[in-house]
């Protein structure tokens, strides 16, 4: 997922957010509801949710939560995280944030709202049944995407089958990866291998040729192009592309698929039983089914989107965050980026 915040980093991000704070006199949040109060079955109104979706796919998920509960009407602002990380400090800055919820695509982008104080402190009762890896603080996650190998239909080169396979030689000027500084979800790929294998993989990477582009997105449509052979990309983007006929295959990589949570939170000030029932909803059976129906991974569960014996990484957020600097200044060395 791309954050247009071009060669801003988030670190200072949070810092003008800081900042703004400390102006408009902002505290750490507090729930306006009594200390586990569950969202009511009568909650109404409206509820304003920022979403980094797709128009389309924030339309549908307002309409299956509508359909649920017909007394909320959810206006789905949708954009990517950067854009909408952007658009949370403007209200800031002009006196409050005008979102209840806050549904991303990178949990160390929650992190830095949460150390901000712009979350409240809510845990849906399901939260419980979550590994760590799917929540953290003021967060969970709603849905995954996942980060796996996406190559053109009908290459010349053999199919990679691991993340290590594309070290091989054979592999030269054939890879496009993405920029961490943009995609949160690369932020998590480049995080967890640059530790499970160490820098050198990338150092190799780069040796042989591979490209860096901003988005995933962007991945996928030249891969589909066949502009380059393999991608390091999310399996709901090969998914897209597959739906739409292109050329695309996925490939999840026998040495593990790196799991990114849509990380959902409520924001300060707005814990209201309709924002609480949203959460609530997006956690529950009837929630991650809708959630999989647009074609992500639900948290819960099982999934067909997923094939039984896919062998998943484990990503400790906690220490992307703490070492996001490190990442961002080794990548942006190693690709010019």
């Amino acid at each position: 997922m791309r954050h247009p915040f071009g060669r801003i980093r988030f670190l200072p991000f949070f810092a003008m957010l800081g900042a703004l704070l400390a102006a408009c006199g902002g505290s750490a949040a507090t729930s306006s509801h009594p200390a586990g109060a569950r969202a009511s079955a009568s909650a109404q109104g409206t509820l304003t949710v920022y979403a980094a979706l797709t128009a389309q796919n924030g339309q549908l998920l307002a309409q299956a939560f509508e359909k649920a509960y017909p007394q909320v009407k959810v206006n789905m602002i949708t954009g990517g995280t950067g854009l909408l990380l952007s658009r949370i400090a403007a209200e800031q800055r002009a006196g409050g944030v005008r979102a209840d919820v806050v549904l991303l695509a990178d949990p160390t982008a929650m992190a830095g709202l949460s150390q901000e104080h712009l979350l409240a402190s809510y845990r849906p009762p399901q939260a419980s049944e979550l590994p760590a890896g799917m929540k953290g603080t003021d967060w969970v996650g709603a849905f995954t995407f996942n980060n796996v190998i996406i190559y053109h239909r009908g290459m010349s080169l053999p199919v990679p089958q691991s993340w290590t396979d594309l070290e091989r030689p054979v592999y030269r000027n054939a890879v496009e990866i993405g920029n961490p500084a943009y995609s949160g979800t690369t932020l998590g790929l480049v995080g967890y291998l640059s530790r499970h294998y160490g820098w050198q993989y990338f150092r190799t990477l780069k040796q042989l040729g591979a490209t860096m582009v901003a988005s995933t997105n962007t991945i996928g449509e030249d891969v589909a192009s066949g502009r380059v052979d393999v991608g390091i990309s999310l399996d709901v983007v090969a998914r897209d592309l597959e739906a739409k006929g292109a050329p695309v295959e996925l490939v999840w990589p026998k040495d593990g698929a790196i799991p990114v949570p849509a990380p959902v939170g409520i924001v300060a000030h707005h814990d209201s039983p309709a924002a609480r029932q949203f959460e609530d909803w997006l956690l529950s059976a009837q929630g991650q089914a809708a959630v999989e129906k647009l074609g992500y991974v639900p948290v819960s569960g099982t999934s067909s989107l997923i094939p039984p014996g896919t062998p998943l990484a484990q990503v400790n957020w906690t220490t992307v965050e703490g070492q996001r600097n490190t990442i961002l200044q080794t990548i942006h060395q190693l690709f010019g980026q």
